[in-house]
């Protein structure tokens, strides 16, 4: 379990990279195909329908073909579609292959989380957050490659840089111990320290759910929104180069990996509702603040200060979502992974296509608003956990 747990590591490293991929090099690429930020917008959202395709057809691939397949699938998708667009091919093959690579991401995250929340030795929050950290590295590292290639005008190199270091993983992945394959064919339900998976939701389960499913529909609106759009945004209102601008995204994954470092056993001490709804009130309170503030050493420390709220945001969340609806954990993290590829897709097309027409702080408005929903959010579903313990419903669908 321990060397499969390293994988997931690896897994979540590179899906933080081409998350993050886009953003930094987002104004340099469209600049070259001479696109408008609606463009941008546009290939941000087939990126996320990439990922939700990927997110609902790996149950049926890992089913066919075996978990192990269905990610070496994913790694060869990822690895020869950033390998095409580094050599900077016509706009539509652009878009074809940033398809690819959703898709491949898609596959990875939603059977990584939910294999590590079902199968955790340890607090189900601290791992999680620990491969968070990892995604968060992935995120951090690549932003800093490409400022760098930037500066050198050979900016095209992160995207052979991704397709090498997934090439790596894929050769570490082909050549697992037999052990750990082993584990990946165990299934949840033959599995004797796993409970039965539950067959429906209860009525007032569904409830709770929708209200998380809207929480991860917004969440990765708001985090895909800052990795891809905040350096056009620092473009426009503090009128740094695009190399510095990049630099504002490696500035909030530096806060969210630090954060990532400790959320998980704080979030256990204290519980997940207050760790929670602290998260959301410093998100909220620092992304309005950016409204205010113009000044460029300023901005990047209000940065930093909204990676380390939101550093929790997602794992432990998702950690909660599963314990207020137990003996679901595959369907519920399969359920809000999906919401939170759709919302990323979606928002990020609207947030392009608001830039295109507004002033960049409009941008900065709408993430405002992001980040309030998650409030309201986290304080419905504290209200349904109270209510639901005075009051079981014996109705199921």
């Amino acid at each position: 379990m321990r060397r499969l747990f390293v994988l997931s590591c690896g897994f979540y490293l590179l899906i933080g990279i081409t998350s993050v991929i886009l953003g930094p090099l987002l104004p340099t690429l469209l600049k070259h195909y001479e696109r408008n930020y609606s463009d941008g917008g546009t290939l941000l959202f087939l990126q996320f329908i990439g990922f939700l395709v990927g997110v609902l057809v790996s149950p049926m691939i890992s089913a066919r073909l075996g978990r192990k397949t269905m990610l070496l699938i994913a790694l060869i998708s990822i690895a020869a579609a950033a390998a095409v667009i580094g050599f900077l091919p016509a706009w539509a093959w652009v878009i074809a292959m940033t398809l690819c690579i959703g898709f491949g991401s898609g596959m990875i995250e939603s059977s990584i989380g939910a294999f590590t929340i079902e199968f955790a030795e340890q607090g189900k929050a601290v791992a999680m957050t620990k491969l968070d950290v990892y995604f968060g590295v992935g995120a951090l590292l690549i932003p800093i490659a490409a400022s760098l290639y930037i500066r050198f005008d050979v900016w095209q190199f992160t995207f052979f840089s991704t397709s090498a270091i997934t090439l790596v993983l894929m050769l570490l992945w082909m050549t697992m111990p037999a052990e750990s394959s082993r584990l990946l064919r165990i299934q949840s339900a033959e599995s004797p320290d796993v409970p039965a998976e539950k067959k429906r939701y209860h009525r007032k389960q569904i409830i709770v759910l929708t209200i998380f499913v809207v929480f991860f529909f917004v969440y990765m609106g708001l985090e895909l929104g800052l990795m891809n759009f905040l350096p056009s945004i620092l473009i426009e209102t503090t009128s740094v180069n695009e190399s510095l601008a990049s630099l504002s995204v490696t500035m909030l994954w530096v806060a969210m990996v630090i954060g990532r470092l400790f959320v998980g056993k704080i979030a256990e001490s204290i519980r997940y509702i207050p760790f929670l709804l602290w998260s959301t009130l410093g998100t909220l309170f620092f992304t309005i603040a950016m409204l205010v503030i113009s000044n460029e050493i300023a901005t990047y420390l209000l940065i930093f200060a909204i990676g380390i709220f939101m550093s929790g945001l997602f794992s432990i969340t998702l950690v909660y979502a599963n314990s207020l609806i137990p003996g679901m954990t595959e369907r519920t993290t399969s359920i809000l992974i999906a919401a939170g590829g759709i919302g990323g897709a979606v928002l990020q097309y609207g947030i392009g296509w608001g830039m295109t027409r507004w002033p960049a702080i409009s941008a900065i408005w709408i993430l405002a608003g992001f980040s309030f929903v998650l409030l309201l959010a986290i304080g419905l579903s504290h209200q349904w956990n109270v209510r639901s313990k005075s009051s079981d419903s014996s109705f199921t669908i």
